[in-house]
This record gives structure tokens, sequence and C-alpha cells, in this order.
């Protein structure tokens, strides 16, 4: 691995970027950022930044010289902090600085970019975002657009994985489930859920390549929050009994009804497979009743192959595990 194959992985700390983090560093020269609480994990140099100081940015960027900037970090839906000086201003910095030394960039972004009137989003459509999270998302994609850094823009989904700890969400779910709180759920939502370590591992096959734009990235199986919870919880031995369907209309807020994402696009360019969460959390139970371990990276078929997003419905079992 010479000097030259260098990446920069911000918000190396969070949940997916641990695992691009993880995948890449048997190729790439990784380093890796976090904002306030310190790393300690083998396969990344960490430095602490927070993209917000456009000038840590710069200077981060001048130093390291990465071949490719990998932009994951962001104030999720939920989690506090800055979201409009995180994932708009900072992503504006990220972007720039990239554009000056010349680093290719993918930018980390989501489904929730579109209102939900339409579903099945193709990379063309044009977003125009219902909520807070989604709104400052897409004014960050608009700074990729500007900045002049050879881009890409990934949209995804809904993240979960259950290694090394649960995701966010799973945990949530998990938690509340097992005290017996009670878990209201919408029906009427859909997503498109993918597994953390696929994402990851397309993520890094993607940084082997040239494309710039728009690709969605996400689950081959739309499901509504409902039903996603109710397999998240089975899949980890809970008693589902404490979710209580419900109707997104009920929460007060104007939220997205229909947020999937046609990822035709990425199945005919990637290798690596993007199953549906049954597909995901049965080869998963399988690998672990076995003791076998599933390889995120490993190509379900060649890329060119192609492969439709279904609703309920899964692909064909996976041959040699995700």
């Amino acid at each position: 691995m010479g000097a030259e194959r260098r990446m920069l992985v911000t918000g190396g700390s969070g949940y997916l970027g641990r695992w691009v983090v993880r995948l890449a560093q048997a190729r790439w020269a990784v380093t890796a950022t976090y904002c306030s609480h310190p790393v300690d994990e083998p396969g990344a140099a960490w430095v602490q930044l927070d993209i917000r100081d456009a000038v840590a940015v710069e200077e981060l960027l001048t130093r390291l010289r990465p071949a490719v900037v990998v932009h994951t970090a962001a104030v999720n839906p939920g989690g506090g902090g800055d979201m409009e000086g995180v994932n708009h201003l900072g992503t504006a910095n990220v972007a720039r600085a990239a554009a000056a030394a010349g680093a290719r960039l993918i930018h980390l972004s989501t489904d929730l970019v579109f209102d939900g009137r339409k579903g099945r989003y193709v990379e063309e459509d044009e977003p125009n975002p219902l909520t807070p999270y989604g709104h400052s998302k897409a004014l960050a994609e608009a700074a990729v657009r500007a900045s002049g850094a050879a881009a890409l823009i990934v949209r995804t989904s809904l993240i979960y994985g259950w290694r090394p700890q649960l995701d966010r969400q799973s945990r949530w779910l998990v938690e509340d489930a097992r005290a017996g709180r009670p878990l209201r759920l919408f029906t009427d939502e859909l997503r498109c859920p993918i597994w953390v370590e696929s994402l990851a591992a397309a993520v890094v096959e993607l940084v082997e390549r040239d494309d710039t734009g728009a690709l969605h990235v996400a689950g081959a199986q739309a499901l509504s929050r409902y039903e996603f919870g109710l397999r998240l919880l089975r899949f980890h031995g809970v008693d589902p009994a404490a979710v209580i369907p419900a109707l997104s209309r009920e929460s007060g807020m104007q939220r997205p009804l229909d947020c999937t994402l046609d990822c035709s696009r990425a199945r005919t360019l990637l290798a690596t497979p993007l199953p549906g969460v049954d597909e995901a959390l049965t080869a998963a139970g399988l690998s672990l009743s076995s003791g076998a371990v599933c390889d995120p990276a490993a190509p379900r078929r060649p890329a060119g192959a192609g492969g439709s997003q279904t609703r309920q419905k899964h692909p064909s079992p996976l041959r040699r595990g995700l």
C-alpha cells in the first residue's frame, strides 16, 4: 500500500464510518475523524475534527492530500446537535477542501431529501424535503455539487446492524421492548433499510470507481417502520408485544410516507450485494448458528448482473455470504 493511496473518512467514529474504516484499511492508508469522543480502534490514524471549522478542515486536507474523502459525518434525526451547521455548512467545508486538494469525494446522503409522495425515487428526481434533517441534507447535496469536487452523492436509507454493537434504532427498540414500554411504529412510512456492513462494502467498492453525480444505495426490500421493527425485535430474540401499529399523521408532524429508492443503477454497477432485511437477517442467523462469519464484501454476482427491488419479497439466498 503506497502513501498515495490515502483515504480520509469524516465521521469515522460513527456507526457507518467505523465500518468503512474496517473494510478500507486493507487497501488504503486511512485517516479517520471524530468530533468529541476519541476513538481507540486500530486500522486508522484518528484525528479530532469539527467539520464546522472551515480552516481546520482545509488544513487537514492540505496536510493529508488524500486521494479520496468519504464523508459520513452528520447529525442524524433525534441525535441532537447542530444539524444545520454540521450537515449543511460542515459538508460545504469538506466539499470545498476536497476540491482544493484534488480529492475525490463520496458524500453520504439520505432518502429523506424526498417528500415521500412518489416512492421508488430515481437519482434524477428532484429533492423536496419535508423534515429539518432532510432539508439539511438537501442543502448539503447542493453544496457538494457547487463545490467543484469530483463527487459522488450516495443516497441511502435506514442503517441497521448488530456488531460490534447494535445500531441506534435497534438499541432503542430492544431496550424499550424489554422494559415493556409501548412502541408506536408507523405502518404507512416505507423505507429500504440497509445492513451497515453491506453499505460500507458498497462505499469502499465505489471508492475504487470514478462515478460522479448521485447513486441510490439501499436494501432490496421496502418495509414500513412497523414491519421493520417487528423483524428487528424477533431477530434479537425480543417479544414484539409492546409494538403498536400507528399512522404517521398521528404524530402531528409532517413526515414523508414513501421514501423508497430505486437502486437499479447501483445493482448494475456494484458486485457488492445489497440484501433486503429478510435476506440479511436470515443469512446472519444461519451464520451465527453455524459459527461461520458473514463477509459483507463477498460479491453475490458479477457487477452488471442487475436486480430489482421488491416489497415483502427478497432475492434468492446468498451463495457466498453477505
